[in-house]
């Protein structure tokens, strides 16, 4: 694989974690590993620049068999690099799991247990979608996923584009403001309206 990616598998069970980590190098990335939301989350924040794709068990402590800690780290990490790729693993109550992990982003949804064939054929399609968005942004474009309330009409989903665009802007730029702003076409004023107003910040769990 040229340009290896980075990914960073979160797995609490020490021995999956260690066999998933294997299969993850025998496939040509380079892995960083984690066993709770919190290492999970230190992880990402300790490389800001070098994780594009995560692996990540939703059933994670304290709450291993339900889906709630899982799903909120995926939130912050989502959050906090809108560009990454998180592919879910659970054994949880699929069809309802699988809606709230793809409402807060996921890019893929494997049930547990997963084939390594499988796991290669879904980072497969997240490394080709990533290195598809990067040449977008290269050309001054960018891709984004939205979820908004279709009840609450079209007003709301031009919000959520204009939140999206500006959350992934901020986070492509580190959220360097200045940057930002001249990438967008904006102020540094009209961006820091657009901030307060959607109360966007830097992300803390």
């Amino acid at each position: 694989m040229q340009n290896k990616l980075t990914v960073m598998l979160v797995e609490d069970d020490a021995s999956l974690r260690d066999w998933w980590a294997g299969s993850l190098e025998e496939m040509g990335y380079v892995v960083l590993l984690a066993g709770s939301v919190a290492e999970g989350w230190a992880l990402s924040r300790q490389t800001v620049s070098q994780i594009e794709l995560a692996v990540l068990d939703l059933g994670l402590p304290p709450t291993p068999n339900e889906a709630t800690a899982g799903l909120e780290l995926m939130r912050l990490l989502i959050l906090d690099r809108p560009a990454l790729k998180v592919l879910v693993l659970t054994g949880q109550d699929e069809p309802a799991v699988a809606l709230q992990a793809i409402s807060l982003g996921a890019f893929d949804f494997l049930n547990k247990p997963a084939s390594s064939q499988r796991l290669r054929e879904a980072l497969a399609r997240a490394a080709l979608f990533l290195r598809a968005e990067k040449q977008l942004n290269a050309n001054g474009q960018t891709r984004m996923t939205l979820t908004a309330p279709i009840a609450e009409g079209v007003k709301e989903f031009g919000e959520a584009a204009q939140e999206g665009l500006v959350r992934a802007v901020l986070a492509d730029s580190q959220f360097n403001v200045a940057q930002a702003a001249r990438k967008l076409g904006l102020t540094r004023e009209h961006l820091y309206y657009f901030i307060k107003k959607f109360g966007i910040r830097r992300v803390t769990p």
